[in-house]
């Protein structure tokens, strides 16, 4: 008997498979980015289909197949960041890339799973478009940073840890030159 594995998870992307088939990769804290095959999830009365959409945050009960990770359930969905503004969703779909970019295999790292968490909400509270740009650089760097991509400087210590504030987006702004230039020296340096 197969055990079942629940988990909380943001799908950062899905394709189909098949006829009827769906591959999500999803971003968990226990178990990182995991692939799960959700079968039938594209025919119109799937009890999963609507877990699945890209960005949505649920509870989902999966199983470990011989060679692959299936789908059981979904619980709790919540579209929270689905249903934003369209710049926020392109902005969580740049960072959603990015983590599928430079994740391979799985691997927990919960730091990473509570970055994107807790930055894609303050994407979501972000006043105005200058303060979005910080955050979003700051989640990224913080991406990085959690996977051993970026250097150590201690001129970025102040935007690796701590909780995100009005405080640290308007130093994220003015230092966005400085941001920007180590996260693409960073992403560069991987060669991915």
């Amino acid at each position: 008997m197969h055990k079942i594995h629940v988990t909380e998870g943001l799908v950062l992307g899905k394709r189909g498979v098949g006829e009827a088939n769906t591959l999500v990769s999803l971003l968990t804290e226990e178990l990182g980015l995991v692939r799960v095959s959700a079968r039938s999830a594209r025919f119109e009365k799937s009890k999963l289909r609507y877990g699945l959409e890209s960005l949505t945050h649920a509870r989902y009960s999966m199983v470990r197949g011989k060679y692959e990770w299936k789908l059981t359930g979904v619980e709790s969905a919540s579209r929270e960041f689905v249903s934003a503004t369209p710049r926020l969703r392109q902005r969580a779909g740049k960072i959603s890339k990015l983590l599928l970019r430079l994740i391979h295999g799985e691997e927990p790292v919960p730091a990473v799973y509570r970055t994107v968490m807790e930055g894609f909400a303050a994407l979501a509270r972000a006043p105005e478009e200058a303060a979005a740009d910080a955050i979003e650089s700051v989640v990224v760097l913080r991406i990085i940073a959690h996977l051993g991509y970026l250097p150590h400087m201690q001129a970025l210590s102040q935007f690796i840890e701590g909780e995100y504030s009005v405080e640290l987006s308007a130093q994220a702004l003015r230092d966005r030159a400085l941001l920007v230039r180590t996260i693409n020296e960073s992403l560069s340096a991987t060669g991915l």
